[in-house]
């Protein structure tokens, strides 16, 4: 009789011990890592510029490597970045920086039409933009840094009317990435000022241009009688 009392308390001892192990294994599938946080950058009002109306194709910017990623990066050192674990893009950084500097661009150049070349819209263009970003993120220094190649070129142009290299930084008021998001936003508003600059430079400089191509055809006929 009494291994079989001991065989009972046994099999209740191991079945108390899966029901515990059941229980914690059940705890720790609920304590999984908190919901992400999604960010996206958002256009700044600027400076409306006097211009003729453009039609402005943007095309598709391009970014480093390191920042083609739906983490947000943060340079820790100069060798090391830091990725914020549940804080993310809502969209593809290099899409976000097309998006809203074409819509930093059309506050900037009231009248005129600026569409991204990688969306559903296209037309015959005035200009194309050209973006190529060699940094923007947060650095080591606690300033966002935008490093960017710019190309303008009129659309009867093989080469570059103007190519412009600028650098911007400001330091966020925060540490959160609240503030640092709204701090990259307000450095790439001030390259669309810079942009918005050099499409007007440029179409100065392509006005006579295509007054001239235009008259062309009438001096080339003579004299009427």
């Amino acid at each position: 009789m009494s291994w079989r009392v001991s065989l009972g308390r046994r099999g209740r001892s191991k079945g108390l011990e899966r029901a515990v192990l059941a229980g914690v294994l059940f705890a720790g599938g609920c304590a999984h890592s908190p919901d992400p946080t999604f960010y996206v950058l958002a256009a700044r009002p600027g400076p409306a510029l006097t211009t003729p109306r453009l039609v402005v194709e943007l095309r598709r910017p391009s970014l480093p490597g390191y920042l083609d990623r739906q983490h947000i990066v943060r340079r820790a050192t100069a060798e090391r970045l830091d990725l914020g674990g549940d804080e993310r893009w809502g969209a593809p950084l290099q899409d976000l920086v097309g998006t809203t500097l074409a819509d930093d661009l059309s506050a900037r150049l009231p009248g005129s039409t600026v569409f991204v070349e990688s969306g559903s819209i296209s037309a015959p263009a005035d200009f194309s933009v050209e973006v190529e970003i060699a940094r923007f993120e947060l650095t080591e220094r606690g300033d966002v840094e935008l490093d960017a190649n710019v190309a303008v070129r009129a659309h009867a142009a093989d080469r570059a009317e103007q190519a412009r290299h600028f650098q911007f930084a400001a330091t966020p008021k925060g540490r959160d990435t609240a503030s640092l998001v709204a701090t990259m936003s307000e450095v790439l508003a001030r390259l669309a000022d810079a942009v918005a600059q050099t499409l007007v430079q440029a179409s100065r400089i392509a006005a006579p241009e295509d007054a001239a191509g235009r008259a062309a055809p009438d001096e080339a006929s003579g004299p009427r009688p």
